[in-house]
């Protein structure tokens, strides 16, 4: 077995972005954007309502990224130095080589096609170097934005999972899209 602690978190670049590992220095950034009811709804969690929230969450990502159950790279807008959002993987199943894909975006950042450029960086990091062949997605039904970036970058949809998750205090359901190596490799 790998011992995770010893590697160096790997750090993407895009035209725009710099996707980077997530210090306790960047908690109120995070906060800024787990802190958006907007956001939130999407993500199945209540807005943090503490900087410490946000730090644990960064506590939480560096965690499963060294116990190899997923990473989360901060997205870095290159220009203004700033932290606006997050992406990465979660639920890694090395054994059937597929992880779960996840972002989010403050609201200033939306509509920009930063979530285009992280999405395809962390893409092609998750075919070329965790080695899957099965990238999957969960989105609410409502989550519009989400779904276009998806079926934009070749996610195929798989269908409705009813009552899938407890989120929010609510059994929540969601489409599961998923994008294969073979398909990936097409494009």
């Amino acid at each position: 077995m790998t011992d995770n602690n010893n590697l160096v978190f790997p750090k993407l670049e895009t035209d725009r972005l710099i996707l980077k590992e997530m210090l306790i220095e960047d908690a109120a950034s995070i906060f800024h954007i787990f802190a958006d009811e907007e956001i939130m709804k999407d993500y199945g969690r209540f807005p943090m309502k503490s900087i410490e929230e946000a730090e644990s969450l960064i506590a939480m990502f560096d965690e499963n990224s060294k116990n190899g159950k997923g990473i989360r790279w901060g997205i870095l807008l290159k220009e203004e130095n700033k932290i606006i959002g997050t992406c990465g993987y979660h639920n890694w199943n090395k054994r059937h080589s597929r992880a779960e894909i996840g972002y989010e975006l403050s609201k200033d950042a939306w509509r920009k096609g930063y979530i285009k450029e992280a999405v395809k960086a962390i893409i092609d990091y998750g075919y070329e170097i965790m080695d899957l062949n099965r990238i999957e997605a969960v989105v609410y039904p409502e989550n519009e934005a989400s779904i276009r970036s998806l079926i934009n970058h070749g996610f195929m949809k798989e269908g409705l999972l009813e009552e899938y998750a407890f989120f929010r205090n609510v059994y929540q359901d969601l489409i599961m899209f998923s994008l294969l190596k073979k398909n990936w490799l097409k494009k």
